[in-house]
C-alpha cells in the first residue's frame, strides 16, 4: 500500500506540473496576473491540488488494469 501511496503523490505531482503551466498568473497584489484577494487564491489552489489528485487516482486504476493486461499476454512481448 506504500508504494501505491508514493506512486499516487509522484503522479499527483506530474499532473500538478502540468495543470499549473496552463493556468493564468493569480495574485493578491496584481504584480503577476490577475489580483484576487488571499481567500479566492486559495480557493483556487485547492481546487488545483484537489484536480491533480483525482487525475493520479485514474493514473493509478489505469496502472493496475495495464498491469492485469501484462500478466495475461505475457507472450506479446517475447516475441
Amino acid at each position: 500500500m506504500e508504494k501505491e501511496i508514493e506512486l499516487l503523490d509522484h503522479f499527483a505531482g506530474q499532473a500538478l506540473q502540468a495543470l499549473i503551466s496552463k493556468m493564468p498568473f493569480y495574485d493578491v497584489n496584481g504584480e503577476y496576473g490577475e489580483k484576487l484577494t488571499q481567500d479566492e487564491l486559495t480557493v483556487i489552489k485547492e481546487g488545483i491540488a484537489a484536480t491533480a489528485y483525482e487525475y493520479a487516482s485514474y493514473m493509478l486504476i489505469k496502472r493496475k488494469d495495464s498491469l492485469k493486461w501484462i500478466d495475461k499476454n505475457e507472450s506479446f512481448f517475447k516475441e
